[in-house]
């Protein structure tokens, strides 16, 4: 089954929780046994925003992980440091705000698709329009009507369907003065604030430190 990897966390001396998104079964998250050892073959494969193709063996409490096969790595984005801070977040955000069991192929392939466009297009600055685009992309999947607030300007709404139904590369390319893009970002983090109601760090800030 293929997987992203969304996040790993220490469980037990040597083992450790992973937690994955799938085409199939949406979120899970499975036990990686003795996977903190030097000598584990599976733990270089299970950092945060590779795909993946692994074996899951049931459990009593926790399902376990078996076999793991790479399948992208997504080298040229780990080799720059706003692009793997971006991947890295939006793969921590989807594992927040995402429950197990809650299966989306269309999130899948959102993340998929975000991350292979990112990691094969050839960026001299990192944009943070490409986060702001997942982002209005994931609420549009996961139900929430960013774009269908009224009150907005015109300059907002553009950006949010430009956010919502444009290809990575028109979301890339789209202009807009920087005093309105600050009061469209701010609106996209204040919108997913008050509808999740869990702590998000503010991407902008993010990305900016470097």
């Amino acid at each position: 089954m293929q997987a992203i990897i969304l996040s790993r966390r220490d469980f037990r001396e040597a083992d450790q929780i992973i937690a994955l998104y799938t085409k199939e079964k949406g979120k899970i998250e499975v036990l990686a046994r003795g996977v903190k050892k030097i000598t584990s073959k599976n733990s270089a494969h299970l950092e945060p925003f590779s795909l993946v193709d692994v074996e899951i063996i049931p459990g009593k409490e926790l399902n376990h992980l078996g076999t793991v096969q790479p399948i992208n790595y997504f080298i040229n984005i780990r080799n720059d440091l706003q692009k793997s801070l971006a991947a890295g977040y939006i793969v921590d955000l989807l594992a927040k705000i995402t429950h197990e069991g809650e299966k989306d192929e269309n999130i899948f392939s959102l993340t998929l698709g975000w991350l292979e466009f990112v990691n094969s297009f050839q960026l001299t600055a990192f944009s943070l329009q490409l986060v702001d685009g997942y982002i209005v992309k994931l609420l549009n999947c996961l139900g929430f009507g960013i774009v269908e607030v009224d009150n907005l300007s015109l300059e907002i709404k553009k950006g949010l369907e430009v956010f919502k139904t444009g290809e990575w590369k028109t979301v890339l390319e789209y202009r807009i003065q920087n005093i309105e893009y600050q009061k469209l970002h701010k609106y996209i983090y204040e919108f997913i604030i008050s509808q999740l109601e869990r702590k998000v760090g503010d991407w902008q800030k993010v990305l900016t430190k470097f």
